[in-house]
Protein backbone atom coordinates (compact mmCIF):
# COMPACT_ATOMS: atom_id res chain seq x y z
CA UNK A 1 0.00 0.00 0.00
CA UNK A 2 1.31 3.40 -0.98
CA UNK A 3 1.52 6.23 1.51
CA UNK A 4 -0.29 9.31 0.17
CA UNK A 5 1.99 12.27 -0.42
CA UNK A 6 0.97 15.85 -0.07
CA UNK A 7 1.30 18.13 -3.01
CA UNK A 8 3.01 21.42 -2.07
CA UNK A 9 1.14 23.22 -4.86
CA UNK A 10 -2.16 22.40 -3.18
CA UNK A 11 -0.98 24.00 0.07
CA UNK A 12 0.17 27.07 -1.85
CA UNK A 13 -3.22 27.25 -3.57
CA UNK A 14 -5.02 27.08 -0.22
CA UNK A 15 -2.80 29.80 1.27
CA UNK A 16 -3.24 32.09 -1.72
CA UNK A 17 -7.00 31.56 -1.68
CA UNK A 18 -7.16 32.43 2.02
CA UNK A 19 -5.00 35.51 1.46
CA UNK A 20 -7.15 36.63 -1.48
CA UNK A 21 -10.32 36.13 0.58
CA UNK A 22 -8.88 38.16 3.46
CA UNK A 23 -7.74 40.92 1.12
CA UNK A 24 -11.07 41.05 -0.69
CA UNK A 25 -12.91 41.20 2.63
CA UNK A 26 -10.81 44.00 4.12
CA UNK A 27 -10.06 46.15 1.04
CA UNK A 28 -12.24 45.14 -1.92
CA UNK A 29 -11.40 48.30 -3.84
CA UNK A 30 -7.67 47.65 -3.83
CA UNK A 31 -8.29 44.03 -4.77
CA UNK A 32 -10.31 45.10 -7.81
CA UNK A 33 -7.63 47.59 -8.81
CA UNK A 34 -5.02 44.82 -8.65
CA UNK A 35 -7.20 42.39 -10.62
CA UNK A 36 -7.89 45.09 -13.21
CA UNK A 37 -4.21 45.81 -13.72
CA UNK A 38 -3.57 42.08 -14.06
CA UNK A 39 -6.36 41.79 -16.65
CA UNK A 40 -4.87 44.67 -18.62
CA UNK A 41 -1.47 42.99 -18.51
CA UNK A 42 -2.93 39.70 -19.75
CA UNK A 43 -4.47 41.32 -22.82
CA UNK A 44 -7.93 42.49 -21.72
CA UNK A 45 -7.48 46.27 -21.43
CA UNK A 46 -11.15 47.24 -21.39
CA UNK A 47 -12.03 44.71 -18.69
CA UNK A 48 -9.00 45.91 -16.77
CA UNK A 49 -10.05 49.55 -17.02
CA UNK A 50 -13.58 48.69 -15.94
CA UNK A 51 -12.32 46.74 -12.92
CA UNK A 52 -9.91 49.54 -11.98
CA UNK A 53 -12.69 52.16 -12.22
CA UNK A 54 -15.07 50.13 -10.05
CA UNK A 55 -12.25 49.39 -7.58
CA UNK A 56 -11.34 53.07 -7.34
CA UNK A 57 -14.98 54.00 -6.63
CA UNK A 58 -15.26 51.33 -3.95
CA UNK A 59 -11.98 52.38 -2.32
CA UNK A 60 -13.01 56.06 -2.38
CA UNK A 61 -16.27 55.15 -0.66
CA UNK A 62 -14.39 53.09 1.93
CA UNK A 63 -11.96 55.96 2.58
CA UNK A 64 -14.82 58.40 3.09
CA UNK A 65 -16.67 56.05 5.47
CA UNK A 66 -13.74 54.82 7.55
CA UNK A 67 -10.76 57.15 7.09
CA UNK A 68 -8.69 55.45 9.80
CA UNK A 69 -7.46 51.87 10.03
CA UNK A 70 -5.55 50.08 12.80
CA UNK A 71 -1.81 50.68 12.70
CA UNK A 72 0.05 47.85 11.01
CA UNK A 73 3.16 48.19 13.17
CA UNK A 74 1.63 47.98 16.65
CA UNK A 75 -1.63 46.25 15.57
CA UNK A 76 -3.70 49.04 17.09
CA UNK A 77 -2.25 48.96 20.59
CA UNK A 78 -0.38 52.25 20.27
CA UNK A 79 2.89 51.02 21.78
CA UNK A 80 5.68 48.54 21.07
CA UNK A 81 6.24 45.47 23.14
CA UNK A 82 9.59 46.05 24.77
CA UNK A 83 10.89 46.12 28.31
CA UNK A 84 9.65 49.63 28.70
CA UNK A 85 6.50 50.69 26.98
CA UNK A 86 7.13 53.34 24.34
CA UNK A 87 4.69 54.81 21.87
CA UNK A 88 4.54 53.46 18.34
CA UNK A 89 6.30 55.74 15.85
CA UNK A 90 4.08 55.40 12.75
CA UNK A 91 0.83 56.09 14.61
CA UNK A 92 2.40 58.29 17.35
CA UNK A 93 0.81 56.16 20.05
CA UNK A 94 -2.76 56.54 18.76
CA UNK A 95 -3.17 53.00 17.46
CA UNK A 96 -4.73 54.13 14.18
CA UNK A 97 -3.37 55.55 10.96
CA UNK A 98 -5.04 57.40 8.11
CA UNK A 99 -5.60 55.50 4.89
CA UNK A 100 -3.47 56.79 2.04
CA UNK A 101 -6.57 57.27 -0.10
CA UNK A 102 -8.09 59.56 2.54
CA UNK A 103 -4.83 61.51 2.76
CA UNK A 104 -4.97 62.02 -1.02
CA UNK A 105 -8.62 63.12 -0.78
CA UNK A 106 -7.74 65.65 1.95
CA UNK A 107 -4.79 67.03 -0.03
CA UNK A 108 -6.97 67.42 -3.13
CA UNK A 109 -9.67 69.17 -1.12
CA UNK A 110 -7.13 71.57 0.42
CA UNK A 111 -5.60 72.34 -2.97
CA UNK A 112 -8.88 73.03 -4.79
CA UNK A 113 -11.00 74.66 -2.10
CA UNK A 114 -10.89 78.43 -2.33
CA UNK A 115 -12.22 80.73 0.32
CA UNK A 116 -14.14 83.79 -0.85
CA UNK A 117 -12.04 86.91 -0.72
CA UNK A 118 -13.11 89.64 1.65
CA UNK A 119 -13.50 93.20 0.39
CA UNK A 120 -10.56 95.51 0.96
CA UNK A 121 -10.71 96.98 4.43
CA UNK A 122 -10.22 100.67 5.16
CA UNK A 123 -7.30 101.59 7.38
CA UNK A 124 -8.14 102.00 11.05
CA UNK A 125 -7.24 105.72 11.12
CA UNK A 126 -7.07 108.16 8.26
CA UNK A 127 -3.63 109.19 7.11
CA UNK A 128 -4.63 112.84 6.88
CA UNK A 129 -7.14 114.61 9.09
CA UNK A 130 -10.77 114.71 7.96
CA UNK A 131 -10.18 112.24 5.08
CA UNK A 132 -13.16 110.04 5.82
CA UNK A 133 -15.35 112.95 6.83
CA UNK A 134 -14.63 114.67 3.50
CA UNK A 135 -15.41 111.50 1.54
CA UNK A 136 -18.64 110.93 3.44
CA UNK A 137 -19.64 114.59 3.05
CA UNK A 138 -19.02 114.48 -0.71
CA UNK A 139 -21.05 111.29 -1.13
CA UNK A 140 -23.89 112.80 0.92
CA UNK A 141 -23.82 115.95 -1.25
CA UNK A 142 -23.98 113.78 -4.39
CA UNK A 143 -27.07 111.98 -3.18
CA UNK A 144 -28.78 115.22 -2.17
CA UNK A 145 -28.27 116.70 -5.65
CA UNK A 146 -29.88 113.77 -7.39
Amino acid sequence: MKTPTRNPLWAMFVLLTALLWLTARTTPGLTLITVGSLAGYLGHPWWGLAAIAVGALIYAEQCSRTPYTPCLRCKGSGHHRTRRARPCRPCRGKGVRMRWGRAVMNAYRRATYTTPTAPAARPARPFTPNTYADVLRESADDTDRR
